[in-house]
């Protein structure tokens, strides 16, 4: 297993690809210092990446791409060469399905995942529904699914040696499958636990020392399976959302979370490749099978932060509590248990203070997500072919384009901004100043041609009488006619019809069609506004908002973040 290119160097002035590289020396070194009779292992894993190659780049903080994921895995090898990775389902295609306009892109996007996959190293990739979108022969690399005979989608489980001579580990790896795939996949489905059951303990038998199940199902049915079947680890791989940012302990057997007996572990990450998972395990000669969950330096962090927040609430109500005299007769055993809780946190947060340490006995892991922030450097092979992707999607879309309905007579079609300009010459030079003018030339490398961005930097797409992809007749960027509607009667009439058919005011319902949290995470309404009106252009309206936060300083700060 090795990544598809060197890691390319990291930016001086990069404050978090610096800290990757601290943490990555540290680890090294750390390693290098490790006691004899350790081994260690680095797990990678993800799911429903959802054909998701990179992310949407207008939010602040863009979190995605597959080419800096590719970076934190070579820097793992290059630390100690002992790493596995594996995905838990829902890799190829969005879970609601790709549409017939959408459909060869979305299947150029997906055979470069499946190719990219195999590029990594992947020993294990789940089978959920959306694999499924284009049919069964399209589905690339096989899956692991223990509850499905194997055949040309489904290939059965195995052991894989993961780093070299004494510091190798043996870890098998098998996956279920939601039953209800059976029709899709033309075959009966064994009940889901039986089959992870026999064929965990098959890994076992076949000198498995870890054990790691892909479960792109209903979170209660992996919990039913880590309880039945001897795994270690679970990924889970169906609506994962944000991940989780704790592993949830599932004790094997009677199903007590207060055992001490051997249990599993429940990882998730995010949806999308916006967090990977990265569980780190240190394995301990003559330590019992079983791991423990040791927290580790993320942990802490994630802790700390939540006394905090939790400090921060219960102190408000103290003193709410105490100057309204609430902590008197029936309530004050509520205000004193509350008060209690309080001194139990801040003792727990001065132990949090001292430094992380690992367990003195017995094997563990530590677990956390990773943000695949753009600080992250990206693997220069990849990124080639991301852009040749896109420009292949691009020629792809461009060969069979739909133009825009036509307006039917005397309905309004959209004119464009050089019709605007001739009776509202201000308004347009202080549209010129805004980010909206710019809109279309932030597409770039095939961009302008891909469904899953065009639709936000165009002026009436898919309208009546607008644009469409190859369609765009003087309609690029986010023009006029973006808020007020289509003018071509109202230029017509000179600006004279009545009523008019245009409108001057412009709600927020129309601005959060594309400032939505998925694509303008900062958006704040009146904010917003600060930046679009102006002399020329509703300058009366900017006086009325008087001073206030802007648009641009929002997103500057939340980049700067």
């Amino acid at each position: 297993m090795r990544a598809v290119a060197t890691v390319s160097p990291l930016p001086r002035r990069n404050s978090w690809a610096f800290a990757l590289l601290l943490a990555g020396a540290a680890v090294t070194a750390a390693r290098a210092a490790a006691p004899a009779g350790e081994r260690r292992l680095t797990i990678f894993y993800t799911a429903e990446v959802h054909g998701a190659i990179e992310p949407c780049g207008c939010t602040s903080d863009p979190l995605g791409d597959v080419s800096r994921f590719a970076t934190l895995v070579g820097a793992a090898r290059k630390e100690s060469g002992a790493v596995l990775l594996v995905d838990a389902g829902g890799l190829l295609y969005a879970e609601s399905g790709s549409s017939a306009r959408e459909r060869p892109a979305d299947d150029a996007r997906a055979a470069f995942l499946a190719a990219t996959v195999g590029k990594l190293g992947f020993v294990g990739v789940g089978l959920a529904d959306s694999d499924l979108t284009a049919g069964l022969a399209a589905v690339h690399p096989q899956r692991l699914a223990s509850n499905f005979a194997p055949s040309t989608v489904v290939r059965a489980p195995a052991v894989h040696t993961v780093g070299t001579g004494t510091g190798a580990v043996k870890v098998g790896v098998l996956g279920i499958a939601d039953p209800a795939l059976a029709d899709r996949l033309g075959a009966p489905s064994e009940d889901v636990a039986r089959a992870a059951r026999r064929d965990a303990d098959r890994l076992r038998q076949q000198g498995a020392e870890l054990v790691v199940l892909l479960a792109p199902v209903e979170k209660g049915l992996a919990r039913r399976v880590a309880r039945e079947a001897a795994v270690d680890l679970v990924v889970l791989g169906r609506q994962v959302g944000a991940g989780l940012a704790r592993a949830e302990r599932v004790t094997r057997g009677n199903g007590d979370p207060s055992s001490d007996g051997p249990a599993a572990f429940l990882l998730a990450p995010a949806d999308e490749l916006q967090r990977v998972g990265r569980a780190d395990l240190v394995l301990r000669a003559g330590a019992p099978p079983a791991l423990r969950d040791a927290g580790g330096p993320a942990a802490v962090r994630l802790r700390q932060d939540e006394i905090e927040r939790a400090l921060k609430q219960l102190d408000a109500d103290i003193a709410r509590w105490d100057a309204t005299g609430a902590a008197a007769e029936n309530d004050a055993a509520f205000v004193a248990a509350r008060k209690q809780e309080r001194a139990s946190l801040i003792a727990e947060r001065a132990a949090l203070a001292a430094p992380w340490t690992a367990p003195r006995e017995g094997s563990y892991f530590t677990n956390r997500l990773i943000p695949v922030r753009r600080s992250l450097p990206r693997d220069p092979a990849l990124v080639a072919g991301m852009k040749a992707l896109d420009l292949r999607i691009a020629a792809i879309n461009r060969r069979n384009p739909q133009p825009p309905p036509p307006a039917e007579p005397g309905r309004a079609s959209f004119a464009g901004v050089a019709a605007c300009v001739k009776c509202h010459a201000p308004a347009v030079e202080q549209w010129k100043k805004t980010m909206h003018a710019a809109a279309w030339r932030t597409l770039a490398n095939g961009k302008q041609a891909d469904y899953k961005c065009i639709g936000c930097h165009l002026t009436g797409y898919g309208q009546v009488g607008g644009s469409t992809l190859g369609f765009t007749k003087g309609l690029e960027a986010v023009q006029c006619e973006s808020c007020h509607g289509p003018a071509s009667l109202h230029v017509a009439a000179g600006g004279l019809e009545e009523p008019s058919s245009v409108h001057r005011l412009v709600p927020e319902t129309t601005c959060s069609q594309c400032h939505n949290p998925h694509h303008s995470d900062t958006f704040q309404y009146q904010a917003y506004l600060r930046d679009i009106l102006g002399p020329g252009h509703g300058g009366q309206a900017r006086k009325k908002l008087g001073d206030g936060p802007t648009g641009h300083g929002l997103r500057a700060a939340a980049v700067a973040k």
